[in-house]
């Protein structure tokens, strides 16, 4: 846990000069009507020595397109397994992780069909090491509570009405309430795929049922 707070820390100081102006942006935009934002996307990161893929859901309230907070879950898609010992029998454990998270997201940059953002979000959530016994009954070999803390930041091009293309990176910063899982999940993350603006879809379908 003492990693993480110190990166807290860190990431606090650093943006202390730009504190009250950016603070100033926010409000300014906040005063603006909000709209609902859903979101799917996947992640890239890397576990001990794996690449993996994380996929996250995230419903937000969105203010003048520069400024989101809201909630989301992301959960772990990849499979990752790890050799046990158990009572002197060889098994392979899963990983499993998810997590909820609230994250704000501010669009410093926006000319044209460029957009630049600094995504930001803090989860709870839990990990487990599952195995199945002799008897072909999955076991938990062990299960701890987990603190996540990912800044990034992210380019977008928007081609057409309804999409975009993407690419950011960041870090994945894990803080274990209990006893280790066997591996090492504090890892650079990064976003590179196509964006679909559902919102838009949805809002245009709407008009033109009126």
């Amino acid at each position: 846990m003492r990693p993480l707070l110190l990166l807290i820390c860190c990431t606090l100081v650093a943006l202390r000069p730009a504190h009250a102006q950016l603070l100033d942006s926010i409000a300014r935009f906040a005063q603006e009507p909000p709209r609902v934002v859903a979101r799917l996307d996947m992640r890239g990161s890397f576990i001990s020595n794996s690449n993996v893929r994380f996929v996250g859901a995230k419903l937000a309230l969105e203010h003048a397109r520069r400024f989101q907070y809201g909630l989301g879950y992301s959960f772990l898609l990849s499979p990752v397994e790890q050799v046990l010992r158990i009572d002197g029998v060889e098994r392979t454990g899963r990983l499993h992780m998810g997590y909820v998270a609230a994250h704000v997201d501010y669009a410093f940059y926006q000319r044209g069909p460029w957009e630049v953002r600094i995504p930001l979000q803090v989860g709870f959530g839990h990990g487990s090491v599952i195995y199945t016994d002799g008897e072909g009954a999955n076991r938990t070999w062990r299960r701890s509570g987990l603190v996540v803390y990912e800044p990034a930041m992210t380019v977008q091009y928007r081609f057409a009405r309804y999409f975009g293309i993407g690419a950011g990176w960041g870090y994945r910063l894990v803080g274990l309430t209990r006893e280790g899982l066997g591996e090492r999940l504090t890892a650079p993350i990064y976003i590179l795929g196509l964006r679909v603006f559902f919102g838009d879809i949805w809002r245009d379908m709407r008009q033109g049922e009126e």
